[in-house]
């Protein structure tokens, strides 16, 4: 820090304590420095200082500013506030100026202070002009010999000088010098002799591989070709036998399809493989000599090579597989192949824990194509079981073994693939083939012969997404014809219900038995399996999502859309049947069970005389008993009994009926087949049937109701259910009496008389394969008519519904004059005339039973179209009338003859 005692002079000198000293000066060229003992002669240091002047005049202007300041604002305070403000500033400028006179006072030291500093600055830079002297020495020490000057060669001079030559020359320089070229005959000479000394190599002992025997010989060279692995060109470069031969080139024929883009191909160092191949010959060479055990060279080269085309196999099939796994095949493909093992590749497909083949154990290897190179079985001995053992452990016996087991492949690739159907155990599918051009053939001569599970590869033209198409093609195949087969054994399905179908590239429709031997191969024919849930009217596609693996259910295009086949339940099929595949033929039947019940309802809103039921959760005012006009009856009921305490109503939850949960679950109790037994039940109210049945309750109290109860199960079954109101609960209803009920001969008649109207075309039975389309269904056509209606293998139309409504009016207006006739013991009769001729009498005396027309001892009712005919005699009416018939036959009004 430069003191007020220093001063800076007009001439640019510096003056120490009032002393001028001459600014020290520095010779540039030479680095030397003239040094007489004076201090001006050191290099000044100012960083980081400033003079002292400075901050006195700094310190000084601060306090000024601070005191106008603060003479500004006191006298806008109080004087408390005033004193304090004077008492700060005082003591802040104290310690202000108490730190400057210290600075000052140390001030008087500053020369010497200054004085250390500038000689540190001047030892530091005589230290770098140090360094740069020695690095300068050293630069010219290495530069010197360079430019030092040879002495001059004056012998070679005076031979050049003298002879006109140098003849001093290494001898190594001549063979550097090319050889005059060859004539066009000298050179065809020579190829010709290099092309006699390779067959004679050839055919007088060198053992060539069976795979190696289609070989060309011209141009002094040999050429190996092995079709779908390798080309390579041998030769040799001396006469001697065991030189050993010396490759040109080699060519791998194993490649990529050639339309796939850059990124799927891969690229083979063929240079590479032919140094390492090259040194497998000469090292065979080398052991030949030595020992006789040692294959032959063309066996060693050809053991590599073949080793080398299954390894790029595999390579170009997994890159082009992590290629896939990364776009189209995204986290729906896994490609595996351990760095440390080249020579095992699995390729696992259909990923997805959603695809119907998905299997349920997590470690299960299923939908898995393995390529792994193996060794290949050794070769039994020719005819070893009728050789000696003396002979068997002959030397040249063993000799003879070994050329034959070297001159064929020891290592073949196996291919392994286990597909899961998701139905029965897994198919596994094992493949090991010695060329690679066997994979390139498939199994079967015809597309009937072709094997579900085979692999065709083209060595020649790589393409994994073929192949994959190629496997999960012929997966699905086998996944459909799995499904037909369970269709089929299940009886629920006849085969002409059931067709597997192959839908062309030109959108024709094929049967296995059609496709051509190109569509099996290339997998062009998309297998399709068509169920046909209803006879003719509906039928479902069935396919296999080849990229997902799961199971697609469409609505087929053969038949018109149905409007009660819902995409909903295509979807709930098309999950369960990936979740359950094995249960295909149920589904269909559950789907077609459905499809029944929804045409019913559909039909019941057109009917005569049904209304249908749904839950009272969802439908209040539809619930049974609830009718409009007994509404206000029912409310003023429970109006006289609401101070008495109420039994609590134990109603059963999301039924039709308002009805308890114990009867409720015996209604349901016969319905079997399905995880939701209320879904395949329906109820239909009877309209016009209320006091059918006995009163059974209080007087006034409302009559009970009649419905008709539909149940599927493997097929439609219908009972009449009567239900009374409950005896204290008025909001609770009562089962009073099931009925079964048997539509056959309903159906039958109905169908016989539609037919007879013309309203039922020949076409629509079952039977029609056989006849002319003119010609009268016969009673099994029609009875078969009947039970495909109620099997839902078939649709029911609106009139077989309003026969049933009708026939169930009829049968319980009957009913209703049997328990009158029965109330007044009244004898009667009846006759069923589609049944018999005879009548049937009845006298309430007989049995205090009720005795209902059709109804036999299990409580059937047997319906048809027919209503039986009911025979009263005049008498009993007369006896059982309060009136006097023979008195009022006398002239007697009839009220003075009535019987009091």
């Amino acid at each position: 820090m430069h003191t007020t005692n220093d001063q800076l002079l007009p001439n640019g000198t510096q003056a120490y304590n009032g002393e001028i000293a001459e600014p020290w000066m520095q010779n540039g060229a030479s680095g030397d420095t003239n040094l007489s003992g004076s201090d001006a002669e050191l290099p000044q240091v100012d960083a980081k200082m400033i003079p002292l002047s400075i901050t006195i005049s700094r310190l000084i202007t601060y306090a000024y500013t601070e005191l106008v300041t603060l003479v500004d604002t006191l006298p806008a305070r109080t004087d408390a506030d005033r004193r304090s403000e004077i008492l700060k500033y005082t003591d802040h400028m104290t310690d202000m100026l108490t730190k400057l006179l210290v600075l000052v006072r140390w001030a008087k030291h500053a020369p010497q202070i200054q004085k250390c500093q500038n000689i540190i600055a001047y030892l530091d830079s005589q230290n770098r002009y140090f360094d740069c002297a020695v690095d300068s020495i050293y630069a010219a020490f290495m530069s010197m010999p360079g430019v030092r000057m040879r002495n001059y060669d004056v012998g070679n001079a005076a031979e050049i000088l003298s002879t006109g030559s140098y003849q001093r020359l290494p001898v190594a320089i001549k063979r550097m010098v090319p050889p005059p070229k060859l004539s066009k005959h000298q050179v065809r000479e020579t190829l010709e002799a290099i092309s006699g000394i390779i067959r004679r190599r050839i055919l007088c002992g060198e053992p060539v591989p069976l795979a190696m025997r289609r070989y060309v010989i011209k141009n002094g060279r040999i050429v190996f070709t092995v079709p779908g692995e390798f080309e390579a060109q041998l030769t040799l470069l001396q006469y001697e036998d065991n030189i050993p031969w010396h490759i040109v080139s080699v060519r791998v024929l194993v490649a990529g399809d050639s339309l796939l883009p850059s990124e799927q191909q891969i690229a083979v160092n063929t240079r590479q493989i032919v140094e390492f191949a090259q040194q497998i010959l000469v090292g065979a060479s080398t052991q030949n000599q030595d020992s006789s055990v040692q294959p032959p060279q063309l066996v060693q080269l050809y053991d590599f090579l073949h080793q080398q085309c299954f390894t790029v196999l595999l390579e170009t099939v997994y890159k082009q597989a992590s290629v896939l796994r990364r776009a189209r095949w995204e986290n729906l493909l896994q490609v595996e192949m351990a760095p440390g093992n080249r020579s095992l590749l699995v390729i696992r497909y259909w990923t997805s824990s959603r695809a119907v083949a998905a299997t349920s154990q997590p470690g299960d290897k299923s939908n898995v194509i393995t390529f792994q190179l193996s060794a290949l079985p050794v070769p039994r001995p020719i005819h070893a079981p009728a050789l000696s053992d003396e002979y068997k452990e002959d030397a040249e016996f063993e000799r003879i073994e070994n050329d034959r087991r070297n001159l064929i492949p020891k290592i073949g690739l196996t291919v392994t693939w286990t597909a899961n159907s998701g139905l029965a155990a897994r198919k596994v599918w094992t493949r090991t083939v010695s060329h690679t051009n066997e994979l390139a053939a498939a199994t079967g001569d015809t597309a009937e012969s072709i094997a579900d599970f085979d692999l065709v590869l083209d060595p020649s033209s790589v393409n994994t997404e073929q192949l994959l198409r190629q496997v999960t093609w012929r997966h699905a195949r086998s996944i459909l014809k799995s499904l037909y087969e369970l269709m089929v054994e299940s009886q629920q399905f006849n085969e002409s219900a059931v067709e597997l179908l192959y839908t062309a590239a030109s959108g024709v429709t094929k049967s296995e038995s059609e496709l051509t031997v190109e569509e099996v191969q290339m997998c062009t024919a998309i297998p399709c399996l068509r169920a046909w849930y209803r006879q003719g009217e509906g039928a479902v596609d069935i396919t296999v999502d080849t990229y997902t693996g799961r199971v697609v259910v469409r609505a087929s295009e053969a038949v018109a859309a149905s409007s009660s086949l819902s995409e909903a339940m295509v979807g709930q099929l098309t999950d369960q049947l990936n979740r359950q595949p094995w249960r295909i033929a149920a589904l269909l039947v559950d789907m077609r069970s459905s499809l029944a019940l929804a045409d019913l309802d559909c039909l019941v809103h057109r009917s005569l005389g049904l209304r249908a039921q749904t839950s009272h959760a969802a439908q209040p005012r539809t619930l049974p008993g609830f009718v409009v006009s007994s509404v206000s009856q029912r409310t003023e009921s429970a109006a006289h009994v609401s101070q008495q305490p109420q039994p609590t109503s134990n109603i059963a939850t999301n039924f039709p009926l308002r009805i308890s949960q114990q009867e409720a679950d015996a209604l349901v109790r016969g319905v079997s087949g399905s995880e939701n037994p209320l879904s395949r039940i329906r109820f239909y109210m009877v309209e016009g049937t209320e006091g059918v049945e006995e009163q059974v309750g209080p007087a006034g109290s409302a009559c009970g109701e009649w419905y008709i109860m539909v149940a599927m199960t493997d097929r439609l079954q219908f009972r009449l259910v009567l239900l009374n109101p409950h005896p204290k609960d008025p909001l609770l209803y009562v089962v009073a009496q099931v009925i079964l009920l048997q539509v056959d001969r309903l159906f039958s008649s109905v169908a016989r008389r539609l037919l007879m109207e013309g309203n039922l075309s020949r076409a629509e039975f079952s039977g029609e394969t056989q006849g002319s389309p003119s010609s009268t269904p016969s009673e099994r056509e029609i009875t078969e008519k009947a039970d495909a209606m109620l099997t839902g293998r078939t649709s029911i139309t609106l009139d077989y519904l309003n026969a049933l409504a009708s026939m169930c009016r009829a049968r319980l207006a009957l009913r209703l004059l049997q328990t009158q006739l029965t109330r007044w013991k009244i004898p009667y009769s009846f006759r069923l005339p589609s049944f018999s001729t005879s009548p049937h009498g009845h006298r309430a005396a007989v049995s205090s039973e009720l005795s209902v027309v059709g109804l036999d001892k299990m409580g059937l009712y047997e319906l048809d179209e027919q209503v039986p005919v009911l025979y009263i005699p005049i008498s009993g009416l007369m006896r059982a009338s309060p009136i006097n018939w023979s008195v009022a036959n006398q002239g007697v009004l009839p009220d003075e003859a009535r019987r009091m």
